[in-house]
């Protein structure tokens, strides 16, 4: 069983139903799709306004203007592209049959994509192979959508993994919007004080258009301890806002 792809989702929720959104995202929404075929595992991700100030999102992007709070990664086997259809296939299921009752003027998705495997490099001190990459531990990840720099991709990755903090990269190809790459690095510690590590000891080419790059703490479910965080911050409190 072999990853092959992702499912990435980028969304958001009102301040004011943070906790609810959450526990319906762990408790209705994510056990339907790790049923489909294809769908190995999930992981939930925030962005606590520390975190947003960390970011770097090109002007227009989803992630910018404080969007894009929260991000849920699918890890997938098999056709990464019938997962994806599949899942949307599921969608229409789930309303049909009244479970997709969060109101949907309460919450949005902001980024959506499948993405196929390109290259992964871990840790040699964790003696991590490339298939196991995406099931490695961690406490959040990097983020970047990137326009180019596919051919330096491999060698960035097996440089990184000896940053510190930096256990494991993986990067894929978007299978639906051409010449676009997401980086995924997993990280452990302080996702802002990782992200500039990583930014000084191996910076993206001059060529390559980046488009978001972002820190991410991994959510425990049903844990929101950056609630409160988030509603005293001025990102935005609607996602309509």
């Amino acid at each position: 069983m072999r990853p092959t792809g992702v499912i990435f989702a980028a969304l958001d929720c009102d301040a004011d139903v943070i906790e609810d959104w959450n526990r319906w995202y762990d408790l209705e929404h994510t056990p339907p799709n790790l049923l489909l075929d294809g769908v190995l595992h999930s992981r939930r991700y925030v962005a606590p306004p520390g975190l947003h100030a960390a970011r770097r999102a090109a002007e227009g992007s989803p992630f910018a203007g404080g969007r894009s709070t929260f991000l849920t990664i699918y890890t997938l086997i098999g056709d990464p592209l019938a997962a994806f259809q599949g899942m949307t296939g599921l969608r229409d299921r789930l309303e049909a049959a009244g479970r997709m009752a969060f109101p949907a003027d309460k919450k949005a998705v902001r980024d959506g994509d499948v993405f196929v495997s390109a290259v992964a490099a871990g840790d040699p001190a964790i003696r991590l192979p490339a298939e196991e990459v995406p099931f490695v531990g961690h406490t959040g990840v990097l983020v970047a959508q990137r326009r180019g720099g596919d051919a330096e991709a491999a060698g960035r990755a097996e440089r990184l993994v000896a940053v510190d903090g930096v256990h494991a990269v993986w990067s894929l190809t978007s299978a639906i919007r051409e010449g676009l790459s997401l980086d995924v690095v997993f990280v452990e510690g302080d996702e802002a004080a990782v992200a500039a590590r990583v930014r000084e000891a191996e910076p993206y080419g001059p060529d390559v258009e980046v488009l978001v790059d972002a820190p991410y703490r991994l959510i425990d479910a049903l844990q929101q301890p950056w609630a409160d965080e988030i509603r005293a911050s001025d990102l935005p409190a609607k996602v309509g806002g």
